[in-house]
């Protein structure tokens, strides 16, 4: 039985605070880090051996990628925050039946959209305005990406598994492993096949890490043994995963929608600004990683926490994850914006054509930076949010902000201005900190303690046990 093992993963209900965020976020951060430059690195690869038209249809293809994927890891979220629930509530039958219904309901979705993504693929590209002399391009390269979209889900859905457990290390590992055989195969499929020979070489080191992540992960891990679990399907479950997975996937698609509709502006002003934008996104990813991860280390440790009504311990991994990203915010806050030029001459090895690209690479990154402080604000307050499972709340606030306010703003001020480009760059920023008012403003409402999300025999038991506890020391 689980609950008889030896089991190495960490409970966050007990502790120091700031010593387990660091240590349990600092393998996010690397991991996050290590995706970025692999991303990087094939962006260079793809701009250096082909040309700007190959960076310009990969930022082109970005929005809608970002779109299909999130679908998939919005059932990661949720099965993250149910097991990191269960888990604390030391509930190892009801985590294992997550386990098994989670994988099941992603793998049917993972199948859907990649079918739907390859078979709509010239479709979806117009429709974000794709520019006609990159679209067949555009188009290839987006097929292949699709047929690997399935290791991308399995990755995802593994990592939320594990960040309820408490281990965010094994990720890495197999990460690691699968950015060495990328960094490999890409360059050498790029020279043979052109722009299609980066999501090959992905699909590649894809397979092989899942390989052989799944067999080191059966032996380190006590619960992830495939064999054992409980395959029963559980309507309950599946209830729950989709009450946190579709709003945490609805946030996620109405960010990508926004971004679809911003690059559609974008590509009005030229395959030059939407190349630009391509590196400047690049860049943006990878000094909004850091934030994303402690984020997401913020809802594993705060669900524990939600579990076992320790909102003490919540407002504390709040405290300490803010002080976190924000230094790492402010840090890229200042690389960027200081040496935007000699970060733009990585992407480009012709000097006509960085010549070319330069000037708007330097405006975009000189201006959006900005928005990084607000966006690493914003992830923490809603990683307590999320952590609660009240993922509707989220995505309303995503959808006032960049829909109902980023789009026009972002319209307006590149249209009906003489701001150009640099209109959505600016309309980027001050929309960052729109959406930070209102999820701390939410956030300091209290609502998101209404949610009642475990209500398992385990919970209840270990929740009584702490009230006990408390009650003793106060006597």
């Amino acid at each position: 039985m689980f609950a008889e093992r030896r089991v190495p993963l960490k409970d966050f209900t007990t502790g120091s605070i700031p010593k387990q965020l660091i240590v349990f976020a600092l393998p996010l951060l690397l991991g996050n880090f290590l995706q970025m430059a692999v991303d990087i690195m094939n962006m260079i690869w793809v701009g250096r051996l082909i040309g700007h038209e190959a960076i310009a249809s990969v930022a082109t293809s970005m929005p809608i990628l970002f779109f299909l994927i999130s679908i998939l890891i919005g059932m990661s979220i949720a099965a993250n925050i149910i097991v990191a629930q269960a888990f604390s509530a030391k509930d190892y039958k009801y985590m294992e039946k997550t386990f098994a219904n989670s994988f099941l309901v992603s793998v049917v979705l993972c199948v859907v959209l990649s079918t739907l993504g390859i078979v709509f693929s010239r479709e979806l590209l117009t429709l974000i305005k794709c520019p006609p002399d990159i679209l067949p391009q555009a188009n290839s390269f987006f097929k292949v990406v699709m047929i690997g979209l399935s290791f991308n889900f399995i990755y995802n859905w593994y990592s939320g598994i594990q960040r309820g457990l408490g281990d965010s290390k094994t990720p890495l590992y197999i990460l690691i492993f699968n950015a060495v055989l990328n960094l490999i195969s890409v360059p050498l499929l790029v020279l043979k096949f052109g722009l299609i020979g980066a999501p090959i070489g992905n699909i590649f080191s894809g397979i092989a890490s899942l390989i052989a992540g799944y067999y080191y992960a059966s032996h380190k891990n006590p619960f992830f043994n495939i064999r054992e679990w409980d395959f029963t399907v559980d309507w309950g479950i599946i209830k729950k995963l989709f009450t946190i997975g579709v709003p945490a996937s609805m946030q996620m698609v109405i960010t990508s929608v926004a971004g679809s509709v911003i690059m559609s502006l974008v590509n009005g002003f030229g395959t030059t600004v939407t190349a630009a934008a391509g590196i400047g996104q690049q860049c943006d990813q990878l000094a909004f990683l850091p934030s994303m991860a402690v984020g997401f280390a913020v809802t594993s440790m705060a669900a524990q926490n939600i579990s076992t009504k320790k909102y003490g311990r919540v407002k504390e991994v709040l405290k300490y994850g803010i002080m976190l990203s924000c230094s790492i915010a402010a840090f890229f806050t200042v690389l960027i914006f200081l040496f935007p030029c000699q970060i733009a001459s990585f992407f480009n090895k012709d000097p006509l054509t960085a010549a070319l690209i330069m000037p708007h690479t330097v405006a975009y990154l000189r201006i959006v930076c900005f928005s990084y402080i607000g966006f690493a604000l914003v992830f923490s307050f809603m990683g307590v949010v999320r952590s609660s499972g009240d993922t509707l709340a989220i995505l309303v606030l995503t959808f006032i902000s960049a829909v109902l306010f980023r789009i026009p703003l972002a319209w307006f001020l590149s249209q009906k201005t003489p701001m150009g480009e640099s209109g959505i760059w600016t309309a980027i920023v001050i929309s960052t900190y729109v959406t930070l008012i209102l999820n701390y403003l939410y956030y300091r409402s209290g609502r998101w303690k209404n949610m009642k999300l475990l209500h398992t025999p385990g919970r209840m038991q270990r929740v009584k046990a702490i009230e006990e506890q408390e009650l003793e020391k106060e006597i």
